[in-house]
């Protein structure tokens, strides 16, 4: 146990780094977490500076914290694949909980994908088609991000087997894979909390 929970706190530290606060708070002077929607991460940091340049560092810089945490409990803790994904999933805590902003973050979204991109590519592939396809029906991005995660798990456990196992190193399994899938899924959906209560309440406007 004491394994795991050095994987955890490692990844949790490494996703607190708040990328978008310091480059939003280096450019503008202000507090992103005050601004905008409030949400500490790429897309805020796009409609509080107005540069695409800084909102496409911030997702590349949040999706590198996903790779280094899984990296590094890999190298510092154990190859094992459970100490490894916990790693993972402790850089979206972080991310969405970050200590050094009085636990209040982004959403975990770049960090997920830079950590699924080392330990299962095929779960990038499917919640960005998912995604792609519900805001082309919307046009909106809670709902699509929304959307993704729920059903991202499901389309990865209905996938034959061989062909998830092809997108994943050979030390990890498929079904430990999906189990991870679901568990980093229901992290998005926390770190949507807000999104999802004004997407419900808005349906129960619309059917009044």
């Amino acid at each position: 146990m004491t394994r795991y929970a050095l994987s955890l706190l490692l990844g949790y530290f490494v996703g607190s780094l708040p990328t978008a606060y310091l480059l939003v708070k280096w450019k503008t002077r202000l507090d992103i977490r005050k601004t905008g929607s409030g949400n500490v991460g790429a897309m805020n940091t796009f409609e509080v500076t107005g540069s695409k340049l800084l909102g496409a560092i911030v997702m590349l810089l949040d999706l590198l914290k996903g790779v280094a945490a899984v990296g590094l409990s890999w190298m510092l803790v154990g190859e094992e694949f459970w100490i490894i994904g916990i790693g993972g999933l402790g850089s979206i805590i972080g991310h969405t909980y970050p200590i050094w902003l009085k636990f209040k973050g982004g959403r975990g979204l770049s960090t997920a994908a830079g950590m699924m991109l080392v330990l299962g590519w095929i779960f990038v592939v499917v919640w960005c088609t998912l995604w792609t396809v519900v805001y082309v029906t919307s046009k909106n991005i809670h709902a699509s991000n929304i959307t993704a995660s729920m059903i991202t798990p499901v389309v990865i456990a209905v996938t034959p087997t061989d062909l998830v196992r092809v997108t994943l190193p050979l030390f990890i399994g498929a079904n430990n894979f999906i189990y991870l899938s679901i568990i980093l899924c229901l992290l998005l959906l926390l770190g949507h909390r807000e999104p999802i209560a004004e997407l419900l309440k808005s349906f129960n406007k619309k059917n009044l």
